[in-house]
């Protein structure tokens, strides 16, 4: 008797990690087909086309199946969580990615466990156990190792301050996974992204606008395969990662769900070899062991 009760429990969580699952292998082929629209459309064309692109398709899903939107008493709430999960880990990403490799950008989005972890401890959702925060740290010192082991020149700066934006990136990303958690609990997940990306529209459109006013003739003349790759970064790591990462957060602490970023760079890694010839350095490979490492034992 007393079984029952938990299987519907039990199954939600399941379906929990397999939804994570999905959006890691959709984040994890961000950084390569980013890579191959960043060329046309540039870093804040490929941020446009994917918040917008967002916006309307959630709009439209909310509408069409009647739910509830997001009061005007949690507006404010869900405007800073656009600012720092929609806007500026989209804007950072981007830029980071147009100036170093998309194998490092996957990598270090795996600091985003540690920062997680840290900001909710702050807030008082979690408490750390002495493992963990060694796994953590063992996971970060690959990071680390990453982002100093380039060599000095021009290019070698650009690719530093690309990952230096990676980790930035990471890090206003940690804190939206904490912030946007109360609203999943108040309001359905489908209304909570309407109103994320919306937001995200109205805030990040006036800025593209004012530093890439040649965008609209860049879209007119953009080939077939750059289009594509911004129709997937928009279907694929934007709606469908967004609207399944919020699913799973109802179900799983911030921590999990960080966790699973860890999949990422095993994604981005496999695909940047035969999509853009990047090939795993022995220190790559070492930030990596490290990565996986920490996640094992931070689990």
């Amino acid at each position: 008797m007393d079984a029952a009760p938990g299987r519907p429990a039990a199954s939600s969580h399941t379906r929990a990690l397999l939804a994570l699952f999905v959006v890691q292998l959709c984040f994890g082929t961000m950084p390569v087909f980013g890579k191959v629209a960043m060329p046309t459309f540039g870093p804040e064309g490929i941020v446009l086309g994917r918040i917008v692109g967002a916006a309307l398709a959630f709009t439209a899903a909310r509408r069409a199946l009647g739910i509830r939107g997001v009061p005007l008493g949690d507006q404010g709430r869900v405007a800073f969580a656009s600012f720092l999960g929609v806007v500026a880990n989209q804007v950072l990403f981007m830029n980071g990615l147009a100036r170093t490799s998309a194998s490092h950008a996957a990598l270090l989005t795996t600091t985003i466990p540690a920062l997680t972890l840290g900001v909710s401890i702050v807030a008082g959702i979690e408490r750390p156990t002495l493992r963990r925060l060694g796994g953590l740290v063992v996971a970060g010192s690959g990071a680390v190792l990453l982002i100093t082991s380039r060599d000095s020149g021009p290019a070698a700066s650009a690719g530093v301050l690309g990952d230096c934006l990676i980790v930035c990136n990471a890090t206003v990303y940690s804190i939206y996974l904490v912030v946007s958690r109360p609203l999943l609990a108040r309001h359905h997940a489908l209304a909570v992204l309407e109103s994320l990306f919306g937001w995200g529209a109205l805030l990040v459109l006036p800025w593209v606008m004012l530093v890439s006013p040649e965008l609209p003739q860049l879209a007119i003349a953009a080939s077939p395969t750059a289009w594509g790759a911004l129709a997937f970064l928009v279907l694929g790591p934007t709606i469908g990662a967004y609207g399944l990462n919020l699913y799973a957060l109802r179900v799983v602490p911030p921590s999990t769900v960080a966790l699973w970023i860890y999949v990422q760079p095993i994604v981005a890694a496999a695909l940047a070899v035969p999509v853009l010839g990047e090939r795993p350095t022995p220190v790559f490979l070492v930030s990596a062991a490290l990565t996986f490492l920490g996640m094992w034992l931070g689990r």
